[in-house]
């Protein structure tokens, strides 16, 4: 998020400094040659170039958040599955009241799969939003994970 910040300001300085060259500020920069002159077009391309890096660091983002978040969806699976075979070993209601627990937890964890989705087909500016809501699904999984090892632990 900072990194974000830090390049639209960059790209904001950039395009002011830019704009500032273009009308001139006297006589001086009216008979300096051609070389030496920035250019409507000069400025459209920094412009351009300033855009395209922010749009491939918001995708390298992107790309790394969705891994990092694969990866902690894969743990969840392997302790969830570890939680099921403690359950099988269990009876009556003890067995019963875990079944549900990870049925639950299952549910969050597709529910982090599909904001998941959501992210790949998101465009970058609509990215941050998508972030948030699957950090906060995230937490709602890792919320209900260690409670059902708190259940576990009593039984």
């Amino acid at each position: 998020m900072k990194r974000v910040i830090l390049v639209k300001g960059l790209l904001a300085m950039i395009l002011l400094l830019a704009l500032g060259a273009l009308p001139g500020c006297g006589e001086k920069e009216q008979t300096q040659s051609k070389s030496g002159a920035t250019s409507a077009e000069d400025v459209k391309k920094e412009a351009k170039e300033a855009y395209d890096t922010t749009k491939a660091y918001t995708k390298e983002q992107m790309e790394a958040f969705r891994q990092q978040t694969e990866t902690r969806l894969a743990e969840y699976k392997k302790e969830i599955d570890q939680l099921q075979t403690k359950t099988e070993k269990l009876g009556g209601d003890a067995k019963a009241k875990a079944e549900q627990q990870l049925t639950a937890l299952g549910e969050k964890r597709d529910e982090v799969s599909e904001k998941l989705k959501e992210l790949s087909s998101s465009s970058g500016s609509a990215w941050e939003q998508i972030k948030s809501g699957i950090e906060a699904a995230l937490e709602e999984l890792g919320n209900a994970y260690n409670k059902a090892v708190a259940e576990f632990g009593k039984s």
